[in-house]
């Protein structure tokens, strides 16, 4: 398999398992605290930080086609920069 055929494949993969996991995840995300967070703010009476960063995206708003959007940005940035770096460090040297 040449290049151009690896990457006609590749690429579709890719965005397919990034639309797919970022749908899968966007429900995971919650507002409620988990264990350690409650037992932080409970018991030992560790109050929530306040966020001093919002996020490169909070000119976006807030919804689940943002968390979508984020998302899927977020994974195809990862997933083309672990490609990147695996395409700098397999090249053939002569």
């Amino acid at each position: 398999m040449d290049r151009k055929e690896t990457i006609r494949y590749v690429i579709p993969l890719i965005l397919v398992i990034t639309i797919v996991t970022a749908v899968i995840l966007v429900g995971a995300a919650s507002q409620n605290p988990d264990g350690f967070e409650w037992a932080l703010f409970d018991f030992a009476g560790v109050g929530e930080p306040e966020g001093g960063f919002e996020g490169i995206w909070s000119f976006l708003g807030e919804g689940v086609g943002v968390e979508i959007f984020t998302g899927v940005t977020g994974i195809v940035a990862i997933l083309l920069l672990g490609y990147g770096l695996f395409w700098l460090t397999s090249r053939k040297t002569e």
